[in-house]
């Protein structure tokens, strides 16, 4: 591989600088500039020092904006011109090289809001018609925010996207909430993969909505009907009890899940423990009890980086590791960190891990 983790790379089509933070497969890496993280094959990046070198010292170049240009560059400029292109979904197929053949593994999922307005949302994963993973959370105004990996062979489990969209300040001419819902058709993912490959392209965007419609333009949704267990007795048929039990419970949950909370305030130290996080915590799977967990330590990393913090107490607890082992993934490829350990401690034991900051 060129290039490693950390490398400082030049994109050749702005001539912007970035630094390499994850490296996806033989021929792409994920970059980060102006803390802006996107895919990008290797034929797109440079090493920069040839450029630095070379270009003119006494003439500052104007950067270049081009349609469906995935780096945000200068946002302010979109905030002031109101723009709202809508909300949309970006999947990154991550392949596996055997050495003779190169299939996908997995596909990353990324929320784009390219509105003016910040928003929250709850987005749930259904497999086989069964919740899968659950997360709730907000997303500002031209961002984006990471939601979850699919396992490519999980496409043959009927997987769907629901997400429910609510204005975090609310505006009196616009609709209360937006429902969206993805299913994904296995077949039609196929064609557009290989599309994609063809083209030599990095992602796949999904539109969810154009833009946030207005209360003209809400449509009240109306109860399905079920029917009475009476009735289907007398049609000879069985209630679907589990179908549901289970619709009600997604209904109840995302009235609950959307109620307004405080803005997450930075800290010194943070409990993982899902119960620290997540009142109704039982039932959830144990990929769900994750992600959440993983959500939680991202934002008050972010919190801790923002706010200059000279150092983290993470507690992830002992258990078989897993959560530890994803955390300190997530540190090795963070900038910002100077280092980490997870030693033996008199408070935590071997259930937390210490993170000082550049």
């Amino acid at each position: 591989m060129k290039y490693e983790i950390g490398d400082k790379v030049l994109l050749l089509s702005s001539k912007e600088e970035g630094t390499v933070v994850e490296i996806v497969n033989d021929n792409m890496v994920m970059i980060e500039v102006k803390g802006t993280s996107f895919p990008v094959y290797l034929d797109q990046i440079d090493f920069p020092y040839f450029h630095r070198f070379t270009k003119e010292k006494l003439v500052k170049p104007k950067p270049k904006l081009t349609p469906g240009d995935e780096i945000k560059v200068n946002r302010s400029k979109y905030e002031d011109l109101k723009t709202d292109k809508g909300m949309f979904l970006s999947v990154l197929p991550v392949y596996h090289h055997d050495g003779f053949d190169e299939t996908i593994k997995l596909m990353k999922f990324h929320l784009f809001n390219d509105t003016p307005h910040a928003m929250r949302f709850y987005f749930q994963v259904w497999l086989n018609n069964q919740l899968d993973l659950e997360i709730k959370n907000e997303i500002h105004p031209y961002n984006h925010f990471y939601l979850t990996d699919l396992l490519f062979e999980s496409l043959n489990d009927n997987p769907r996207f629901e997400f429910t969209f609510v204005l975090k300040d609310a505006q009196p001419e616009l609709a209360s909430s937006v429902k969206k819902t993805w299913k994904i058709k296995a077949k039609q993912m196929f064609v557009q993969l290989e599309e994609l490959r063809t083209k030599a392209e990095a992602t796949l965007t999904i539109p969810l909505f154009e833009k946030y419609p207005t209360k003209a333009e809400e449509k009240p949704e109306l109860p399905p009907v079920q029917e009475t267990p009476a009735a289907a007795a007398a049609k000879g048929k069985k209630p679907d009890i589990a179908k549901i039990g289970s619709g009600t419970m997604a209904s109840l949950l995302s009235k609950i899940q959307l109620q307004p909370e405080t803005t997450l305030e930075p800290k010194h130290e943070v409990d993982l423990h899902i119960e620290k996080l997540e009142k109704n915590w039982k039932g959830l799977s144990n990929i769900a009890i994750l992600a959440i967990q993983l959500n939680a330590f991202q934002r008050y990393l972010d919190l801790a980086i923002s706010h200059k913090q000279h150092h983290l107490i993470v507690i992830h607890g002992v258990g078989k590791g897993k959560l530890k082992d994803e955390i300190h993934n997530i540190l090795r490829q963070t900038p910002e960190v100077a280092n980490f350990v997870n030693q033996y401690h008199a408070r935590y034991g071997y259930g937390a891990t210490e993170i000082n900051f550049k």
